[in-house]
């Protein structure tokens, strides 16, 4: 989203590397003068960070951080936004950030993204920039820090700051991307983002700034009013430089002096501009009527914005409020899992500071099968009853275990957090002009504050939450009649219904500590040059251990278990689409989902279900020191899953607007039907139909998973902050210890690829805007086995070099797409399917034209061997990518799967990098010869429904 929000959750909020809490304050607090320009009352800005400012008004903020090893993360922040922009300039910002990276006065046009590519880093996710309300950020995440690295990252944020060039040509090409990048934007979301703003804050600018603009300004604005806004805001006294990573903080000092220091601002300074401030307003009322959403409500407060500058009172203030709200949405959220008729599928209270021109309190409800009105009467009370009767002590004590625990986790960890997220840290508290503490600062401020956290205390806070004009009441809806008199009339009955005080909870024991003896370890064996070990327990359960001391106090655990999609029937629709939800709301046999977590407060532990081509899936995410409790949790769900209906219920609930979102863009549908096309009408890639999802049942997925879960085969991947004899007797304490586990060996059976469609194109259609379309092209490829290994690897280097073409003409050089993109994807499960696609968003009439340049790029490649440096820009990238996800423990729960079962998992991972350096022009070209074959590609457009009432689109995998 574009707004800024005050974090509505308090583990979130005193977690956030933002330093939102601060060290303990001295007995008469003073502005801190040893830590720059950063400054907060009674703070000391964290003593990790170099702070500095370069006579011309620059500021930096270095620090020297080794995860990962030999990278860095760099961002340049302008201190503006689309909130400057005049009338004639709306959207000017965001296109501003798109022309500085087009065309420098050393950097010809088309030129920053090769250069960086040859450097190793990839568009999108090395090479990035966004706008927003009040700032523009440039990114880049450098793969290594060479000195030949530094010099190209310094040289081209140099280019941006000061050196763009806006040449007219280069402007007109840019206009269709970003009329693309708006295209793409026109959601339904975006349209309620547009109203709601407008609603809450008439008056202000912020509803009439949204960073993407006018399609009228992106059409015609001049060189010249680009230019104008470029001067007066791109200056050195609004810009600041983060640098976080594997550097020597002198040598960046001294680069940023050599590099910067002579970058002057020319013209005149831009003048902020007057937002306006929230008006005093009394109760009242907006409807919202859009088919892709389902029936929702929500009461909002608006108030002045809070001014005052960052210090240890303002921060206690603001910790008070956010426990208040975090009770208030532990309450919703059990309202929410009633057994019979919750109100509401999902309620949840949030606070929020818009760019310092209002603070809002937001309580929403999404209903229950489109029953507003008992939304609205459970948000209401409970407002009431927080803001009537306060919170009790013990609701205070649940939360505040929480956040210690979180907290101390935060100290433990603190030497190993990633650059890229200390570094985005940086550039949110210079945004909220706060002050950045350190972990062991924020847990000492916190351990000072939290006995002063009475129940009477955050009872207070609770008041001032929903202070202001309010509540003003939003009710969207799919369709109706509903009137703004309706929605102030029920209000009314409901605020009428007496309240009372919340009753005190007991706390829950938690049952599952004890699986039975401990498991024996069978077989052991290590993979030392891996760092792994493979351990086969008597009763059949594997364990897979990778320690890793890059992350500090996270531990990763996977238990696989069953057949996945392999046990699915091919024939009819399967439970996956409700699974995910529907499993761990299910809670255990002996605690619902609420009582799982209130057994487990102050545990930072989690699970979550997932499906895979081969095996279901949990996983959880976890400190060392609460590991035992994590196994047990996973070992609860598999050996005593609840199976209640609750989770499947709301999703159920949710048909109709779930495919009414699908129907909304071209994105939805072929998101919703591309898996089942390309797989030629397999069934278990289907979404249901709304008919289908709302006659299904909760027991059709525990048919299917149940047996898996009592008998089926189990495989435990653990990586992380661990010692593998640790893991050993975690695993043998809880899986180790269960009955004996039978080990299948599904077949995998068929699984092709179309033919071409009729006519040879196939065309699906959706209710969004007349302008907005997709088209995509796929080739047949093959899979992923011990046969094709170095095949299916040149095929993905052969995806990302069909990535730059697609690029290079469809976005550089026509600018008819903001983001085309192409990739190759093989298959490790079902070993011969595998295909190569390419995808574009457009307007209707250019995608013939994609269609054609892309059968062009195919036939090219498979005519000519690529040159080099095209070769290179398309691999470095990637080899970067591999290596930083190898630094992480993401990447091993992924690659460690069947270690010990099947040996290409070994070899798959030793041969990984090798594989691709080993790949020629000439082994390209030999596999665009054999596989991007025109006849054989499947074409598929999205466009607009034709017919003058727009109906659900109609393909083979939607009818209700």
């Amino acid at each position: 989203m574009f707004v800024k929000r005050r974090l509505a959750v308090a583990v979130s909020f005193l977690l956030a590397g933002t330093g939102l809490l601060a060290a303990a304050p001295a007995p008469s607090p003073a502005p801190a003068t040893t830590s720059g320009w950063m400054r907060g009352e009674g703070l000391r800005a964290d003593p990790e960070l170099k702070l500095g400012t370069l006579p011309n008004g620059l500021r930096y903020v270095i620090r020297r951080n080794k995860t990962p090893p030999g990278e860095a993360s760099v961002r340049l922040r302008i201190d503006t936004g689309s909130l400057n922009e005049a009338d004639d300039q709306r959207g000017l910002a965001h296109f501003l950030e798109h022309m500085v990276l087009n065309g420098t006065e050393n950097v010809p046009e088309g030129d920053f993204v090769k250069r960086l590519e040859r450097a190793g880093l990839r568009f999108g996710p090395d090479t990035n920039a966004s706008t927003g309300f009040g700032q523009t950020v440039f990114k880049l995440e450098l793969p290594q820090t060479s000195k030949a690295t530094l010099d190209e990252a310094f040289f081209l944020l140099r280019e941006v700051a000061g050196k763009a060039t806006i040449d007219a040509g280069a402007l007109d090409r840019e206009r269709g991307i970003i009329l693309s990048e708006e295209r793409a934007r026109a959601t339904p979301a975006f349209r309620m983002l547009t109203d709601q703003l407008a609603w809450l804050y008439p008056g202000q600018r912020l509803a009439e700034r949204l960073p993407i603009g006018t399609t009228e300004v992106i059409r015609t604005a001049p060189r010249q009013r680009l230019l104008d806004y470029y001067r007066a805001w791109y200056r050195p006294e609004r810009a600041t430089m983060v640098i976080v990573g594997d550097i020597d903080p002198a040598d960046i000092e001294r680069r940023l002096q050599t590099q910067f220091g002579d970058w002057k601002g020319v013209g005149p300074a831009g003048t902020p501009a007057d937002q306006g401030r929230p008006v005093a307003r009394p109760m009242d009322a907006r409807l919202f009527i859009d088919p892709a959403f389902a029936a929702s409500v929500s009461m909002n407060w608006v108030r002045p914005p809070n001014l005052t500058p960052d210090s240890v009172a303002d921060r206690t203030r603001d910790l008070e409020e956010q426990l208040a709200a975090t009770i208030l949405n532990r309450r919703l959220e059990k309202l929410a899992q009633k057994e019979q008729a919750p109100p509401f599928v999902a309620a949840r209270v949030a606070t929020s500071d818009l760019e310092e021109t209002a603070d809002t309190t937001g309580l929403s409800a999404q209903a229950r099968l489109g029953d507003w009105r008992a939304a609205l009467n459970a948000i209401d009370q409970e407002q009431r009853r927080l803001n009537d009767h306060g919170v009790t002590a013990d609701e205070v004590e649940r939360e505040l275990v929480g956040v210690r625990a979180a907290l101390e986790a935060g100290v433990a960890s603190a030497a190993t957090r990633a650059n890229a997220g200390l570094a985005d840290s940086v550039v949110a508290a210079v945004d909220r002009d706060t002050v950045v503490t350190s972990p062991a600062d924020r847990l000492a401020f916190f351990e000072q504050v939290a006995p002063t956290l009475t129940a009477e205390r955050i009872g207070a806070a609770a008041k001032r939450l929903f202070a202001g004009s309010g509540p003003l009441l939003y009710l969207s809806l799919p369709r109706g009649a509903v009137t703004k008199e309706t929605l102030l009339a029920a209000y009314d009955i409901s605020r009428k219904v007496a309240v009372a005080a919340p009753a005190a909870q007991a706390r829950v024991p938690w049952p599952y500590e004890n699986f039975g003896a401990a498991g024996k370890v069978a077989e052991r064996r290590e993979y030392k040059d891996i760092g792994a070990t493979h351990v086969r327990f008597a009763n059949g359960v594997r364990l897979t251990v990778r320690p890793s001391a890059t992350r500090k106090e996270q531990v990763l655990v996977s238990a696989r278990f069953g057949d996945g999609r392999l046990a699915m029937p091919r024939d009819r629709t399967s439970p996956e689409w409700a699974l995910g939800t529907a499993f761990t709301f299910g809670g255990t046999g002996k605690l619902d989902a609420d009582a799982v977590n209130r057994a487990l407060t102050g545990k930072l532990v989690g699970a979550s279900f997932g499906v895979d081509d081969d095996r279901f899936v949990l996983s959880g995410a976890t400190r060392t020191a609460d590991l035992s409790t994590q196994m047990q949790l996973l070992t609860a769900y598999v050996t005593d899953a609840g199976w209640r209906p609750l989770g499947w219920e709301r999703l159920k609930a949710q048909a109709a607007s779930i495919h009414d979102r699908f129907e909304s863009s071209p994105g939805g549908i072929l998101g919703r039907d591309l898996g089942l096309i390309l797989r030629s009408g397999d069934r278990r890639w289907q979404i249901p139909s709304r008919a289908a999802m709302r006659a299904s049942t909760i027991g059709e997925a525990r048919a299917l998973v149940a047996p898996a879960l009592q008998s089926g085969r189990i495989e435990i991947i653990m990586a992380g902050d661990i010692t593998v004899e640790r893991a050993i007797a975690e695993t043998a304490a809880t899986f180790g210890a269960l009955p004996a586990r039978t080990n299948s060996n599904p077949v995998a059976g068929p699984m092709t690829f179309p033919p071409p469609p009729p006519g040879g194109l196939l065309t699906l259609t959706h209710n969004g805007r007349d302008d907005q379309a997709m088209g995509l092209i796929a080739w047949p490829t093959t899979g992923y086995s011990p046969e094709t290994r170095q095949l299916a690897r040149t095929l993905t280097l052969l995806g990302a070099v069909f990535q730059l073409r697609l690029t290079e003409e469809l976005r550089e050089k026509e600018g008819v797409s903001y983001a085309p993109s192409a990739a190759h994807g093989a298959s490790s499960t079902w070993t011969r399917f595998g295909y190569l696609a390419a995808q574009v968003e457009a307007p209707p009439a250019s995608l013939p034209r994609f269609f054609s340049e892309a059968q062009k790029i195919a036939d090219d490649l498979a005519a000519r061997p690529i040159d080099e440096d095209e070769l290179a820009r398309a691999r470095r990238p990637m080899l970067a990518s591999i290596q930083r996800a190898m630094d992480g423990n993401g990447y091993w729960i992924g690659a460690l799967e069947d270690l010990g079962e099947d040996p290409f998992t070994l070899d798959s991972i030793r041969t990984q990098r090798a594989d691709l350096e080993a790949v020629t022009p000439a082994t390209l070209q030999a596999a665009a010869r054999q596989y991007l074959l025109g006849g054989r590609a499947v074409r598929v457009q999205v466009v607009k429904e034709p017919t003058a009432k727009a109906a659900p689109a109609k393909t083979a995998s939607a009818r209700d």
